[in-house]
């Protein structure tokens, strides 16, 4: 049945081109100065809009440096319950670089990632793609990580901790760090990124403990689901638990989003463990 459609033109499209012309003028000016009176934000993953963090000039180098102060507590193996407050200086242009580098990879097109442009589902895009930035991430954010491993070291040799309390000591670092989704098109941060920051989401924290035990010597591989949207950090040492298997090593789960997380644990709603991609992101090709 065709449509009925009203012969009888009414409004504007009836009146003279003047008085089209005078309301059109009076809705552009109205428009305008909405616009004029909203500050519409901007952000920029290089600038403190995401969330303050503490700059001060260094007179030696010439620097400006980012406080990232952190406290929490740890119980050791020895069932010593201590608060430990950890404050990091980063280089305010190292932190710049990493964020510079995450908008770097979010214009890159697949073919500038060495990749193929199609693919046959969305599952083998995500585990593709996702492998292919976290690998980038990861080697551009070693190098920055250095002071940040030296500092970790000082406390450890000042604290006398046991082999396993080192790893756990970081490990409950890592899963204090507030909470947060650091937003843009990857919505992630890289390592250094999380620290001057001091928040960050699942992928960005695991990323972070990643880097800094792969230093210490601890074998890791990064989990993501996408099914579940979610990431988690293998750590290949004895455990109990949760894992899975790549290049014959068993990587255990770790949850890094928050505190009190066990090695091996997976929380209830991310259990079914076939739904998990798993990757050595620092292997060498």
């Amino acid at each position: 049945m065709p449509k009925y459609r009203n012969q009888n033109k009414t409004g504007c499209v009836a009146k003279t081109f003047f008085g089209c012309s005078a309301l059109f003028l009076i809705f552009f000016v109205v428009i305008i100065l909405i616009i004029i009176s909203i500050e519409i934000p901007k952000i920029k993953f290089t600038t403190t809009e995401r969330k303050e963090y503490n700059i001060e000039f260094d007179s030696l180098t010439h620097e400006n440096i980012i406080n990232a102060s952190y406290s929490w507590s740890f119980v050791d193996n020895a069932l010593r319950n201590r608060k430990y407050e950890v404050n990091f200086k980063l280089l305010e242009r190292d932190v710049n670089a990493a964020m510079d580098y995450i908008d770097e990879l979010t214009s890159m097109k697949y073919t500038d990632l060495g990749l193929q442009s199609r693919f046959s589902d969305p599952e083998t895009e995500a585990r593709t793609v996702w492998a292919e930035v976290y690998k980038r991430v990861y080697n551009f954010s070693v190098p920055e990580m250095k002071n940040v491993l030296e500092g970790f070291n000082k406390i450890f040799i000042t604290e006398e901790l046991a082999a396993n309390d080192k790893v756990q000591f970081v490990i409950t670092f890592i899963q204090n760090i507030t909470y947060g989704r650091p937003g843009g098109a990857l919505d992630l941060f890289p390592p250094i990124g999380t620290l001057a920051y001091r928040y960050g989401d699942c992928d960005s924290k695991s990323l972070l403990l990643y880097t800094i035990l792969e230093k210490m010597g601890i074998d890791c591989a990064m989990l993501w689901s996408f099914n579940y949207k979610h990431a988690m950090l293998g750590i290949k040492v004895s455990a109990r638990g949760n894992y899975l298997t790549t290049n014959g090593k068993k990587y255990y789960f770790l949850e890094t989003t928050y505190p009190n997380w066990s090695i091996g644990q997976i929380p209830p709603e991310f259990n079914n463990t076939r739904l998990w991609f798993i990757d050595e992101i620092d292997a060498v090709n």
